[in-house]
């Protein structure tokens, strides 16, 4: 089994009531508010620690953010995520199924944001 990636590697998810923010290396790299979320996909990424669910975070200005599993505030980010997300698949759903795909399978996507409708005039 390969070694679990140091923490600075995983970085730390801080989840506040408004959003979160991902750090390293003592830094925040990203922050942003649950209401800048347009997709979230869990996944395997093959290579160090294969079997841990990772997330791509997809904001609406196209940033994409990495949580590993094993990141201090996962768990955090995903609990306030349910509640604050409507749609967001529950992690008792999409996790025992993602560790039974292959490592290089599609990203499964848990949560995607509703395109608002055009109301203007036809």
């Amino acid at each position: 089994m390969s070694p679990l990636p140091s923490e600075e590697d995983l970085g730390r998810i801080v989840v506040v009531a408004a959003g979160f923010a991902l750090w390293k290396g003592g830094r925040c790299i990203a922050a942003a508010r649950w209401a800048d979320i347009k997709r979230v996909r869990a996944y395997r990424r093959a290579g160090a620690t294969p079997d841990a669910a990772r997330l791509g975070v997809e904001l609406a200005d196209g940033t994409v953010l990495e949580f590993h599993e094993s990141a201090p505030g996962f768990e955090l980010f995903l609990d306030r995520g349910s509640a604050t997300l409507a749609g967001l698949v529950s992690s008792s759903a999409w996790r025992p199924a993602l560790l039974l795909t292959s490592e290089d399978a599609e990203p499964a996507v848990i949560f995607e944001r509703p395109v608002p409708k055009w109301h203007g005039k036809s």
